[in-house]
């Protein structure tokens, strides 16, 4: 068989796989749980080391994932910054039931408290976002 034709056939699969998908999938907008925290400025360093080797790769796991992002505070453009607040993580989930669902896994447990809340310095805020509109290009 030629190349062009197994690339052609492997288009066409993909491309009915997705339409395939449930309607109801799709009508769910994904959501995202925002979590505001003050991390100490000694733990910094562990809080990225442990991101990256046990959050991440137990969260990749979880039903639903679709992307996390862990930012540092640097500056406020307009307004006035939290006064505690110096990082914020980002969970991105198909669902709220599917985050939710996974936060009541043992995987979980180890991502969430021993990854990023044994770093923080006093309690967090957690706020859940649905997402309604957003720009669906990518950085090179």
């Amino acid at each position: 068989m030629k190349r062009r034709t197994v690339f052609k056939n492997l288009l066409a699969v993909s491309t009915l796989a997705g339409a395939a998908a449930p309607a109801s999938a799709a009508a769910k907008n994904p959501i995202q749980l925002h979590t505001d925290m003050h991390v100490k400025i000694e733990e910094e360093k562990q809080l990225l080391d442990d991101f990256h080797k046990l959050f991440l790769p137990r969260i990749r796991k979880a039903p639903g994932f679709i992307d996390a992002k862990l930012l540092k505070f640097t500056q406020a453009n307009v307004g006035k910054p939290h006064p505690h607040y110096n990082y914020r993580l980002i969970q991105v989930f198909e669902t709220e039931e599917r985050r939710e669902a996974w936060r009541k896994t043992e995987p979980h447990k180890i991502a969430w408290h021993q990854a990023i809340e044994s770093h923080l310095k006093i309690p967090f805020d957690a706020l859940v976002y649905e997402i309604v509109a957003e720009s669906k290009t990518t950085r090179a």
